[in-house]
């Protein structure tokens, strides 16, 4: 996959790129410190939301199933977005393209990935991350 061998182990690693949920999972399992990715952001400019339940854990907020959906992205998400807006009104957004619709979106990217880092954190300190892989791959 990538030269990781080749890596100090005594200096933090950075690796460019990594924004899908497996690569985060696969390189933090083989010692990467640091990455970061424009997937977040790209994704949110499409109406691509991040979502633990969904197939490739992300929605289309642009798909037609959205149009009244008053719930939230995530149920269990604190961010801004999740917490004040319903999924049918960031498509309505996203539909009449307003930038604000890509800027909430962004937040709860980002603030997705940031949760799930803050987790992997945890379980890298209680020697559990086997145990958070299967849990969030167990739900797609």
């Amino acid at each position: 996959m990538f030269s990781f061998k080749l890596l100090a182990k005594d200096k933090p690693r950075h690796l460019l790129g990594i924004g899908e949920i497996v690569d985060i999972f696969e390189v933090v399992k083989r010692g990467i410190d640091l990455f970061d990715c424009v997937l977040p952001t790209r994704l949110a400019r499409t109406g691509r939301l991040f979502s633990k339940k969904a197939e490739r854990f992300r929605i289309h907020i642009r798909n037609e199933q959205y149009t009244n959906d008053p719930r939230p992205i995530e149920n269990e998400c604190e961010c801004y977005t999740c917490r004040n807006f319903s999924r049918a009104y960031l498509r309505h957004l996203l539909m009449a393209k307003k930038l604000l619709a890509i800027q909430l979106a962004s937040i709860h990217n980002l603030y997705f990935l940031e949760s799930l880092m803050r987790r992997i954190r945890t379980a890298i300190k209680e020697k559990g991350l086997a145990e958070l892989k299967k849990e969030w791959f167990s739900t797609t």
